[in-house]
Order: C-alpha cells, then sequence, then structure tokens
C-alpha cells in the first residue's frame, strides 16, 4: 500500500506542468478545421478528474465528462470511457450516444470506490459532430490523475 501512495504522489508532482485541457483529435477524413470555428464555439467540452467538479482537473476524487450546448441549434455526439489494468487487460468499456438542445448539457461521471486493480489506465473521449476530445491518465484507487 505504501508503494500506491508513494507512485500516486510522484504521479501527482508529474502532472502539475501538463495542461488538463482536452485535446482535439481531428478526425482523418475532415479536413483539419481551426479551433475557433463556428462548431467549437456553439459547444463546450469538459473532461477532467473530480466527480463533483464542473470543469476540468488534473486531479480529484473519479472523473467527469460534460458537454454544453452553447449555440442555438442541437448537439449529437458520443461519450465513451475505457478502463485497463497496467498490463492492457479491459476492467470497464462504457459510453453512448447524447443529444442536447439548445442551452442544454449532458455529462457523466464516475467514482470507483473499490477496486482489486491498484493502478488502471483510463480514457476518456468526447465526439462531437466531427470532432473527438480525448483525456487519458490513471486511477490509483478512487483518485484519478490526468496526463494526456
Amino acid at each position: 500500500m505504501k508503494k500506491i501512495l508513494v507512485v500516486g504522489i510522484i504521479l501527482l508532482f508529474l502532472s502539475l506542468s501538463i495542461p488538463a485541457f482536452a485535446k482535439p483529435q481531428y478526425l482523418v477524413s475532415k479536413a483539419l478545421p481551426s479551433i475557433s470555428t463556428s462548431s467549437s464555439e456553439d459547444y463546450k467540452v469538459y473532461i477532467g478528474a473530480g466527480f463533483y467538479r464542473v470543469h476540468e482537473g488534473k486531479f480529484g476524487w473519479g472523473w467527469h465528462m460534460t458537454v454544453e450546448d452553447t449555440g442555438d441549434t442541437n448537439i449529437t455526439g458520443f461519450m465513451y470511457d475505457n478502463e485497463t489494468t497496467l498490463s492492457g487487460k479491459i476492467i470497464s468499456n462504457g459510453g453512448g450516444p447524447f443529444f442536447i438542445m439548445p442551452g442544454g448539457s449532458v455529462g457523466t461521471a464516475s467514482v470507483t470506490l473499490l477496486d482489486f486493480h491498484p493502478i488502471t489506465h483510463i480514457y476518456l473521449t468526447v465526439v462531437v459532430e466531427d470532432m473527438t476530445y480525448s483525456k487519458s491518465g490513471y486511477e490509483i484507487g478512487p483518485l484519478v490523475l490526468l496526463v494526456g
């Protein structure tokens, strides 16, 4: 248990210099749009650590993904999460589509209270229209550290 705590503290300090914003990944079949295009101004995507936080965080209890429709058109997309052991064995794989009306928001969050895998990789992804936003990191018991 002491080793897990030491690894968690080391990962925390290593992540302090890493930005917490979700990084867009573009689909190969589409032209590479600018971040400031109108489609990205019509919604906000938050992927972060911390079950009770509204916006991004790099370290917290659990994780969350939220999409807010700030424009005047409906938004559709898909959210999914994946957790694997350090050796690559899938622990959980979840997700589903969403539909948001103007002014609305949708989100999902999770915290693992009891897990038999002390450290797991987590991959959090939100696809909105033709843009993909993702973050990855580690789950150490109920604590989440997002590093990328």
